[in-house]
């Protein structure tokens, strides 16, 4: 399947990077660097549980190792054969190993099952049995046991579609030559990163992960290279964050527009708690800004001390809209109108469109803007209607929020006076001669009346 062997009448050599062989029953053999053995073209049909016969694939190692990986599909088996032990797996991976005058059996994940002198050995899940001048009857031993982990985080925040897991740290176990960390998807099982290291921590980035619940384990690898089992899982969770229109986020922080909420995912049972409340409560599913105001929030597993952080800020993106000239007359002065768009954190998502809207009066008005960077700019040309007038300039993101404004009043320019008369000489002429209305007579007075009885 991958890497190359050598063969010479039916023994296969592999080469120094190691080789895999899969069997017709699906069964992989991971033959080790310069690892020899002979694979038997056929299968056995052998009595190895009641009932109905197992199909049996053979092989016999020489030197170096062997892994099988039998998947736990149908009624199949490997029988692997070292000298005086044999050895049969029947689903799982166990490994093999042939070193000089040792031979060693043990089942890593599987179902392992040692054949020495007419007795059968039933190896446990994590043991292993080896076959040597100090121990002729190959008694099966437990293997080393997996490492407990003390410190390192175990939620975080994908403020985008994943985020690297990092940051753990274990207990040394006596004979290990190195570890394993494994982290599985919880939904389905699915190994999504395995690593090997010789410290007792990983404070590397792993491989990018989407919002879910997973679990970490570790194990143990001896000095030659055999795996002991598992450690107990611990559950690591991803919080995933559901922004509303217009909101976005960075590795610091949520930034929210006015009376937005953002949602967490993948929050059912734990717990929460924000700056101010004093104690941990059942975690909800959205929060916002409180007050307008930069928000903390924390989340936790009960019991568990470490705390995911997300810090809730104020989007905190303007416009800062100029009109001008400010004492503009029309038809004489053409507006100018100048946007740039500022960020009160310095930081512009390269997501936000800026979208003007002009109206003169109550009438929209159509203009060209021009965008150089986080600026844009218009010219409106002088209207042709009445006045006085007022021109008004919104601005706002694709999503509808608003980012600012600003209006300008704009008056008529006065009309100039018609120019005085002139005479024939090039002088101001003459005043008109004044007009003469004759008063119209006052009557006389008319005589008192006597007074009559």
């Amino acid at each position: 399947m991958s890497g190359s062997a050598s063969i010479t009448d039916g023994l296969y050599t592999a080469s120094a990077e190691g080789a895999v062989i899969e069997l017709p029953s699906r069964a992989r053999l991971r033959v080790g660097p310069n690892g020899t053995l002979r694979v038997f073209p056929l299968p056995q049909l052998l009595a190895l549980t009641p009932g109905a016969r197992t199909w049996t694939w053979s092989f016999a190692l020489q030197s170096g190792r062997v892994d099988v990986e039998l998947p736990r599909v149908g009624r199949n088996a490997v029988l692997a054969s070292m000298g005086k032990l044999s050895a049969v797996v029947t689903s799982g991976h166990c490994t093999f190993l042939v070193d000089g005058s040792e031979v060693t059996s043990a089942n890593v994940e599987g179902e392992l099952k040692t054949l020495l002198g007419g007795h059968w050995q039933t190896i446990p899940l994590g043991w292993g049995s080896t076959l040597s001048k100090d121990d002729p009857h190959a008694t099966p031993k437990p293997g080393l046991p997996g490492p407990t982990l003390t410190l390192g985080q175990r939620m975080w925040f994908a403020p985008s579609s994943a985020i690297a897991m990092h940051g753990f740290h274990w207990t040394a176990v006596p004979g290990a030559q190195r570890y394993e960390l494994r982290v599985r998807r919880l939904s389905d099982g699915k190994v999504v990163d395995q690593r090997s290291t010789e410290q007792t921590e990983w404070s590397a980035a792993l491989s990018p992960t989407e919002p879910g619940r997973y679990s970490l384990a570790f194990r143990s690898v001896d000095a030659h290279g055999i795996e002991g089992t598992w450690s107990p899982e611990s559950e690591l969770r991803v919080i995933g964050v559901v922004l509303p229109a217009g909101a976005y986020s960075t590795e610091q922080a949520i930034f929210l527009g006015a009376g937005q909420r953002v949602q967490f995912t993948n929050t059912d049972g734990l717990e929460m708690t924000y700056i101010g409340a004093g104690r941990y409560f059942p975690a909800v599913g959205g929060a916002s800004l409180y007050r307008g105001q930069k928000t903390v929030i924390g989340f936790r597993m009960p019991g568990v001390l470490d705390t995911a952080v997300a810090r809730l800020e104020p989007r905190g993106l303007f416009a800062d809209v100029k009109i001008g000239p400010q004492r503009a007359l029309w038809p004489r002065d053409p507006i100018s109108i100048d946007i740039q768009v500022k960020s009160k954190n310095g930081e512009i998502p390269p997501f936000l469109q800026v979208i003007p809207t002009v109206t003169l009066g109550l009438d929209p008005v159509n203009l060209d803007f021009t965008q150089d960077g986080n600026t844009l700019h218009a010219v409106l040309p002088p209207s042709a209607q009445p006045g006085p007038w007022i021109v008004r300039v919104d601005v706002a993101d694709q999503y509808g929020v608003s980012l600012g404004h600003d209006f300008l009043e704009i008056a008529a320019q006065p009309r100039k006076r018609p120019p005085a008369a002139q005479d024939g000489k090039g002088g101001a002429a003459p005043p008109a001669p004044a007009t003469t209305v004759s008063a119209p007579p006052i009557p006389a007075a008319e005589p008192h009346l006597a007074a009559t009885d």
